[in-house]
């Protein structure tokens, strides 16, 4: 009877342990996202239909700053979904052409290039789906044409005040001191309202980095020169992020190591030339209103205020960037898994060589990360990596330091130049990593070795 009771012991506690383990499976296999099945294979649809859908999906991606080699892998993807025909696709920055076969050919110009992370996300989904070919080629087009509609999700006071609390974070990797606080907040608030002013009027775009930068500069000197005790650019840097190219110089980077010389070398020249124009700004501001004298240091914040940073920096993006909803809990995560590596690179490499380390760590962490099923798309995750590196403050505090009084000369450009190539190469580093392994899963998958 003992040994009976004790067989049975031990099978309960066995079946008890095997039941858990089998919830535990299907609760961790259910935090991820599964792909969707096709709704029918291969030339099921209108040749014409999916050439539109190839133009409407790759348009919106470079529109969201998508870099071309990504356009044109997804959009290959997507075509293998939906025809056996051959297809080509070449993508600019501001064009793209598909031709699939001898039938169909679609050509089109990307509009006004939008940072709106939600639509980011909704663009992503389409494309997802699309890939998987779970979505209708004219199902596919209504929804990429309604996200590239879609207003953002906060109003233009709430978008004014996000902006305001990212300069107040960015602020505070650069000038950690709590005099230099509201002079953030009160320069990121101009320039959030001169961005709200110019939403509406398209042709105020070419010349609003000099109006920026001259509104800021006259500001920080005549009203907040007692914080500026470290060089007026660690003042004003914050406040000018948007109006930054540091997006356009590291895509454009990334383009050019992954080959594409027109598209690279077009974007490098237009982040250089709005630099130009914003070095230009901070010139007229500095020769109206006069150089600030040398002051003396005020007393820093501690050692917490990078961790800090990270969680205003990601409040302030979460709501200027109309996140999806949801998101700010994986936007926290990506950026101070991005800023961190960067910041522990940074005890061994320079400053110009550190954010290698920071994309290459950000980005298979935003791609890996995007897979659960909670979490926003891959595209939403990179985008908030880019952002929190902030090469174009690190350039534009480097080029125009001669402008106001900091002559850096040519060691200030490179270094510059040294980090915008440096979180380039680490983010095509990482996303090739993870495009490596996912290829080498499939074929194992597949049993094509």
């Amino acid at each position: 009877m003992v040994s009976t009771l004790s067989v049975q012991q031990r099978f309960a506690r066995w079946r008890f342990a095997s039941t858990n383990l089998c919830l535990a499976v299907v609760m961790i296999a259910a935090m991820f996202k599964t792909p969707l099945p096709p709704l029918a294979g291969p030339d099921s649809y209108d040749v014409d239909d999916v050439a539109v859908m190839l133009r409407e999906i790759g348009i919106a991606l470079i529109e969201v700053a998508q870099p071309i080699q990504v356009v044109e892998a997804r959009l290959t993807d997507i075509a293998e979904s939906y025809t056996t025909e051959s297809v080509e696709i070449a993508a600019l920055p501001t064009m793209l052409l598909i031709q699939i076969g001898t039938r169909a050919f679609q050509l089109d110009g990307s509009a006004q290039p939008s940072s709106q992370l939600d639509m980011a996300a909704r663009i992503d989904q389409v494309a997802g789906l699309a890939a998987a070919g779970a979505i209708t080629p004219t199902d596919a087009i209504a929804a990429v044409r309604a996200a590239r509609r879609q207003p953002p999700r906060f109003g233009a006071v709430a978008t004014t005040l996000g902006y305001a609390v990212t300069t107040v974070g960015f602020g505070m990797t650069i000038e950690p001191s709590w005099n230099a606080l509201p002079a953030h907040l009160f320069l990121g608030l101009v320039v959030g309202v001169i961005m709200q002013i110019s939403r509406p009027l398209p042709g105020f775009g070419p010349i609003l980095p000099t109006l920026s930068a001259v509104v800021v500069t006259l500001l920080a000197i005549w009203f907040v020169a007692d914080v500026a005790h470290d060089g007026l650019l660690r003042v004003i840097s914050p406040a000018l992020i948007a109006t930054l190219p540091g997006m356009a110089l590291v895509v454009g980077a990334i383009e050019l190591a992954g080959g594409k010389i027109i598209s690279g070398s077009s974007r490098v020249v237009y982040g250089a030339a709005q630099l130009g124009l914003m070095v230009y700004g901070v010139v007229v501001g500095v020769q109206i209103a006069g150089q600030i004298p040398t002051q003396s240091p005020s007393s820093p914040m501690g050692p917490w205020s990078f961790y800090v940073s990270i969680v205003v920096i990601a409040i302030g993006l979460y709501i200027y960037l109309s996140a999806p909803r949801g998101s700010l809990i994986w936007l926290l995560l990506t950026i101070g898994v991005a800023m961190g590596a960067q910041s522990v690179a940074g005890l061994v490499l320079n400053a110009a060589h550190s954010g290698f380390i920071g994309a290459m760590v950000a980005i298979p962490f935003a791609m890996m990360t995007a897979r659960i099923t909670t979490a926003p798309p891959t595209m939403v995750l990179t985008l908030a990596a880019f952002w929190s590196l902030v090469p174009g403050q690190l350039t534009f505090m480097s080029v125009s330091r001669g402008a106001t009084g900091d002559y850096a000369g040519l060691a200030g450009v490179s270094v510059a130049g040294a980090a915008i190539i440096s979180i380039a190469l680490g983010a095509l580093v990482g996303w090739t990593l993870v495009q490596a392994i996912s290829t080498w899963r499939r074929a194992r998958i597949t049993g094509d070795d």
